[in-house]
């Protein structure tokens, strides 16, 4: 089969042409961020239900406890409930302070300031007078209220960096009203509950509730964090404040 030469010479010459032009294309395209999905991915909606089924089967097996009169063990201090919460918020503040060091802009600062938050309720439950024994100064410092100083320091630190990072405001708005944002305001809501109206209740039962309660709300939180990570990359959320037009 002949060749025509003329049209060969035509195809080349239109094939560089094509590759200069979209050569600056490529190359943004290679320097840009990664931005996440934004259709569904059945592997999160599998990973979503994996996570429900067993923060129900938890449930279920602490009530199953409880009816067998195991109440006092899995809700006393340092028991069950409170172990499996300080093992929750380890992953949970991790994957915040991983958002706020991969963010450019209001998920960078809700990142910092949700791992903030989940620093002081992880040192609320944490039981300082079962470590003591040990160091002297150390302690001294649980007798003379270090969980206090603690909570004062972390919660003045938040409040800092909030003020610091006032321009981003309106960004922080927006990233807690969406709807996605729910399993963070059921984390604060089941804790108010436990503290405001659980934590009165009386005997080992109501200090079960108490725990149960306060767990099911770490679990939320760690949900929130998983579900934030997403959110990095975001071109809507996650873009820094001079790059908006």
């Amino acid at each position: 089969m002949a060749v025509d030469v003329h049209c060969v010479d035509a195809f080349a010459e239109t094939v560089e042409h094509i590759s200069a032009r979209a050569g600056p294309l490529v190359a943004a395209l290679a320097r840009s961020r990664p931005v996440p999905a934004s259709g569904p991915r059945p592997l999160s909606f599998l990973a979503w239900a994996a996570i429900l089924l067993a923060i129900i089967a938890f449930n279920g097996y602490a009530i199953e406890q409880l009816r067998a009169g195991d109440a006092r063990f899995v809700g006393a201090e340092n028991g069950p409930l409170e172990n499996v919460q300080l093992l929750v918020m380890v992953p949970t503040r991790a994957l915040f302070w991983f958002a706020w060091l991969r963010g450019l802009g209001a998920v960078r600062v809700a990142g910092a300031l949700l791992a903030m938050i989940g620093t002081v309720a992880f040192t609320r439950e944490v039981d300082f007078d079962g470590l003591t024994g040990g160091i002297a100064w150390f302690d001294w410092l649980v007798a003379h209220g270090l969980r206090d100083g603690l909570l004062a320091f972390f919660g003045l630190a938040t409040v800092l960096y909030l003020f610091l990072q006032r321009r981003f405001i309106w960004g922080l708005l927006r990233l807690g009203l969406r709807w996605q944002a729910w399993p963070s305001v059921a984390f604060v809501l089941l804790l108010a509950t436990a503290h405001f109206y659980l934590n009165d209740l009386t005997g080992y039962t109501g200090h079960f509730w108490e725990e149960l309660v306060e767990t099911n709300g770490y679990f939320l939180f760690a949900l929130a964090a998983w579900q934030y990570s997403n959110l990095i990359g975001d071109p809507e959320f996650d873009s820094p404040l001079e790059a908006r037009g």
